[in-house]
């Protein structure tokens, strides 16, 4: 039988994938409310986003089953939210989930009144009671028998639920009257957090923890700063380890390129095979930290080949970037990207041994009895090094070789939509890369997306979320100003066209007024007049990606020394010293904010240039600056003026301070090699 509910109207790809289901759903909105009430019926919200593998599963054993979307529909009204459109209500009753239940995830379900207060939450449950889980279908009959007939019990507990909910915001932060650390007070906090780190680190394989295991990058970004900053070789390593050993396992696509989700054991070796959009900026900015760190050519490969994948996969044909491609086909998950030996052997032919001997395709199979290829090797005193990037010619004929044969499959749904934050983080990721390796192809893509957001994600004049098939949605969120500015300061730094600058300020002071907590504790979620939830979330937390609050500090003090704005400044101190209480219990949580502490307690390194950009000798400091791994430099030209002399002269600038001029490259190598005290 084929069934139509409300979700056919909306845009989401998530909530489209639902419109057929014989469940009522609405969108989350007031319809769906007014009806609640009207009917007195409690509220059952699934929460989830396009490419969720355990949302699929529920799908097809819940809300495509007759007798489930039955029992929903006559004691429940039923509610459907993509997350990524509607992180605001995701953030919530994701915290109310994790205070239930000490763990959350996707999908989200809820169940609460009609005024949208919870008294009941879980993530996946199957139809009826396997894996230890309660029945989805046992758990909807008591909660609707207990609303008809213990509904005092019910209301009680999500009255309580929702003032725990309020007062946990409410202590999202100190006051934000004591200032931020400076370099003396932050060194032991950093110091902590590597402490906490290299406790959690896998020697043998690298990464934190066991199974199921993230790359976690802005974790590693993190990491190589503290490197940086302290000397401290052990966190070099961790990450050196970590990203080798990532690469080599099955959840890097070998064929195709690019990062799956998560690795589901602890070797990297079977991957869950979703591929984000997020997941692979971030391990872009990974690999061209440690590029310009090593100056080793396999971490600039690996930037190449997520570059290509990116270019080839998810890039719309106006230039911005998709939101993420599934994990399954055909109803399979991972069934795109694994191989047989013969399936190899007939596409290669007589080089077909040597594939499957460099890319561990055996007879058995590492997943489902086929092959996922990987480069994890025993032996990595010998045969490490040697199975790492750059392929040899004879290896990359045969990659595209098997691609062309993969390309012809029945290919994993991609999530089309378009969201600001993501593209921001993308174009970050292109712009910095571009600026490392002083490659044109890089840079083009970052402006392609930056070009689309700016021109179609900007509505009668504000800034908004989502795009898909020429309709814009959503205001924005905080991510999308702070990853979009993080993206504007980078393409500034990488062409030093003020134009950039300037509009990140622009996003910088809207961003400001729109989310600003007014009593310090840094930046909600939502802006000033968005829609009114059971509270305004607001979220600190670094997660699968760094979070609003971190990258919005991180862009403040980058405004502040680029505009030379102490009012700025004072902004990021604020928020850092409302963050500080997490970063003392939690700080592997927050792995971005420490990378902003680090940048606000004298890490920040101006190197302000005197002269015309077009100028030989301003391209040649520029170009040097550029191939070094510094991550807490920031370039400013100054063009308008240059010395008596009319040559063009450099200056350092860190911690109130100064270098003398600098004239030549060789002076700015020793000045950078010798940590030449200012005069």
């Amino acid at each position: 039988m084929s069934y139509i509910n409300r979700l056919v109207h909306e845009k989401s790809p998530y909530l489209l994938q639902h419109a057929h289901n014989p469940v009522d759903w609405y969108p989350w909105g007031e319809e769906a409310f007014d009806r609640a009430k009207a009917l007195d019926r409690p509220i059952f919200l699934s929460i989830g986003y396009n490419t969720c593998h355990w949302c699929h599963v529920m799908a097809r054993e819940s809300f495509e089953d007759e007798e489930v979307a039955a029992y929903l529909n006559d004691h429940y009204i039923s509610i459907k939210v993509d997350r990524e459109e509607r992180p605001d209500v995701d953030h919530v009753y994701m915290t109310v989930c994790q205070m239930l239940t000490g763990s959350g995830g996707w999908p989200l379900s809820v169940i609460m009144t009609p005024d949208k207060k919870p008294f009941w939450a879980g993530t996946y449950l199957p139809k009826k009671s396997k894996f230890g889980l309660p029945g989805f279908l046992d758990v909807l009959r008591v909660l609707a028998e207990a609303w008809s007939e213990e509904r005092g019990v019910l209301i009680e507990q999500a009255e309580k639920i929702t003032a725990a909910l309020r007062l946990s915001a409410d202590e999202s932060g100190v006051s934000g009257e004591i200032a931020a650390p400076g370099a003396t007070e932050s060194d032991p906090i950093l110091d902590l957090a590597f402490r906490r780190f290299h406790s959690a680190f896998d020697e043998e394989h690298g990464g934190f923890g066991g199974a199921p295991k993230f790359p976690s990058p802005h974790n590693l970004m993190f990491l190589l700063q503290y490197w940086k900053r302290s000397g401290e070789r052990r966190a070099f390593e961790m990450v050196d380890t970590t990203l080798k050993n990532a690469y080599a396992g099955g959840i890097y696509d070998h064929i195709g390129f690019g990062f799956f989700r998560y690795s589901t054991d602890s070797r990297w070796m079977v991957p869950h095979f979703e591929k984000m959009l997020y997941d692979n900026a971030l391990m872009m900015m990974a690999f061209t930290d440690m590029a310009q760190a090593t100056q080793k050519s396999f971490y600039r490969e690996v930037v190449w080949e997520i570059a290509s994948f990116l270019d080839r996969e998810m890039k719309s044909p106006e230039g911005a970037f998709y939101t993420a491609i599934d994990a399954e086909s055909e109803g399979e998950e991972g069934k795109f990207y694994v191989w047989t030996q013969d399936e190899v052997k007939d596409l290669l032919g007589k080089e077909g041994e040597a594939f499957i001997k460099a890319y561990g395709i055996t007879e058995q199979g590492n997943f489902r009895r086929r092959s996922i290829p990987h480069l994890i090797v025993s032996d990595k005193n010998g045969g490490w090094e040697a199975a790492l990037p750059p392929r040899s010619p004879a290896k990359e004929r045969c990659r595209k070789r098997l691609l062309a044969a993969r390309d012809e499959r029945v290919r994993p749904h991609t999530d089309d939509k378009i969201l600001t934050s993501l593209n921001g983080l993308a174009a970050a990721a292109l712009a910095r890369a571009s600026r490392a390796f002083s490659d044109p192809d890089y840079l083009d893509m970052a402006r392609a997306s930056m070009d689309f957001v700016l021109e179609n994600m900007v509505k009668d004049g504000e800034l908004h979320a989502r795009y898909r098939h020429g309709h814009v949605a959503h205001k924005a969120y905080l991510d999308d100003y702070a990853f979009l500015i993080w993206a504007l300061l980078e393409m500034h730094q990488t062409t030093l066209e003020k134009s950039y600058l300037e509009r990140a300020e622009r996003f910088g002071r809207e961003m400001v007024d729109k989310f600003w907590d007014q009593e310090g504790k840094g930046f909600f979620l939502t802006a000033k007049g968005a829609e009114e939830l059971i509270v305004r979330p607001k979220e600190t937390y670094d997660g699968a990606v760094p979070s609003g609050n971190s990258v919005a500090v991180t862009d403040l003090l980058r405004l502040s020394h680029l505009l030379e704005d102490e009012a700025l400044g004072e902004l990021a101190d604020q928020a850092i010293s409302a963050m500080l209480p997490h970063l003392k219990t939690n700080p592997m949580a927050h792995a971005h904010l420490l990378s902003a502490l680090d940048y606000h307690a004298g890490g920040a390194q101006d190197i302000r240039i005197t002269g015309q950009k077009d100028d030989p000798v301003v391209q040649a400091m520029v170009s040097y600056v550029r191939r070094l791994y510094l991550p807490n430099a920031q370039i400013v030209l100054d063009d308008e003026t240059d010395d008596e002399e009319g040559r063009p002269r450099l200056v350092i600038c860190r911690r109130f301070a100064c270098s003398a001029p600098i004239y030549t490259v060789d002076e700015l190598q020793v000045a950078l090699m010798t940590g030449r005290p200012a005069t």
